[in-house]
Formats: structure tokens, sequence, C-alpha cells
């Protein structure tokens, strides 16, 4: 059902209008998480230990046509930083770890990911690309949507130590006109979307 769920949003963030752009904004902080700054209460981060926490906030401001999301997904890698991004970092071998990513490549000169997306509920191979640094360590990296549905959506990617463990947490917002998807169901299903990316990225990167 978790992947049904993914391959529903990945239609909807593909095929949606491409014209939505996005206001300027500026997330913060400007330093990576740590378990103690981490913004979710102390019930929420224990039970990271054992699952991975998603919500997105969706929000419809009707008065100005316009829409927003705000999304935070966090969770606590079973094995150390280094271990886990041996092979977290190797976007162009992705391909060999999620089933329905049948193409992956990175450029390195312009950090940007392209994957080419094939599956029985699919009706026709999609495309997605994004900007975002290679990641090795722990740190703050940055992520942009520059085409598509939520274009100019921008995000950041935030590692640290925690315990002998990994903490990861995506932190990404985005605010534009109405895109007419009611706020209950775009927010339902990007939230689904992103547990279950974390989830099949934690599950590859415990082995090298």
């Amino acid at each position: 059902m978790r992947q049904i769920l993914a391959i529903i949003t990945l239609l909807i963030l593909t095929f949606a209008p491409i014209h939505i752009r996005a206001q300027n904004y500026v997330l913060s902080p400007q330093s990576p998480y740590t378990w103690d700054t981490l913004p979710l209460r102390s019930k929420i981060k224990e039970s990271l230990k054992k699952q991975i926490y998603a919500k997105s906030e969706v929000k419809t401001f009707k008065k100005k046509f316009e829409q927003s999301l705000d999304m935070l997904i966090a969770g606590l890698h079973k094995t150390s930083c280094s271990r886990a991004l041996v092979k977290i970092s190797q976007y162009e071998r992705y391909k060999d770890f999620i089933d329905f990513i049948k193409e992956s490549t990175y450029n390195t000169k312009n950090q940007e990911v392209a994957f080419v997306m094939d599956h029985p509920f699919l009706p026709f191979k999609m495309n997605l690309s994004f900007q975002i640094q290679r990641i090795t360590k722990e740190g703050l990296y940055f992520f942009t949507f520059n085409k598509g549905f939520l274009a100019g959506l921008k995000g950041q990617i935030h590692i640290s130590k925690k315990s002998g463990r990994c903490l990861f947490a995506i932190k990404a917002f985005w605010r534009g006109p109405d895109t007419e998807i009611p706020d209950s169901v775009l927010s339902f299903f990007s939230q689904a979307l992103g547990q279950r990316a974390m989830e099949r990225i934690f599950h590859i990167s415990r082995t090298l």
C-alpha cells in the first residue's frame, strides 16, 4: 500500500501543470539540526529510534489564490553516518537500489540528479530531476526543484551524529499559486511519499 501511495504522489507531482512558480523565502536554521535542536517533541524524538516521522502541512490562502506546503521528515539511521552515506551519496546507483527507478544519473558539474521511473501502476515512464550537492558527510545540504509541479520548492537535508547512529532530517517549503488540489489530499500524499522514500533509503544503506 505504501508503494502505491508513493507512486500516486509521483503521478501528481509529475503531471500537474508546470507553470506554477514559488515565492522567494528563507529557510532556517543555517546549521544542521542535532538531536537536541531538532524541532520535535521529546516523545516524537524517541519514536525516531524505531520509525520514520513525516508531517506535511498544506494551506490555501483563498484571498490571495495561493497555496503553501511545509514538510518535515526525520529518522534515525541504524548505522553511523559514514557507513550510511556510502550508498546514500551514490545517486547514479539508485536504479540498483529502488525497484521503480529504472535509470539514474548525476551531473557533478551541475549538481543535478535525474531519474527515469517506470512501474506497472504508471501509464508510461516518468522523468524527475532536481539539484542537490552530493552528500558525503554530516552537515547541512540544500536542494531545489527547478522543473515540474511545485517548481521552486527549496529544502534542506540535515545530517548529524547521534549515539553511534545517524540523524537525518529533511525540511522543505513551497508557496505559490493555488494548485487546486485540496489541502488534505496534497498533504496526505506528500507525507506518504516522503516517509516511503526515507524508509527505502535507510533500508538499502544499512550494508555496504
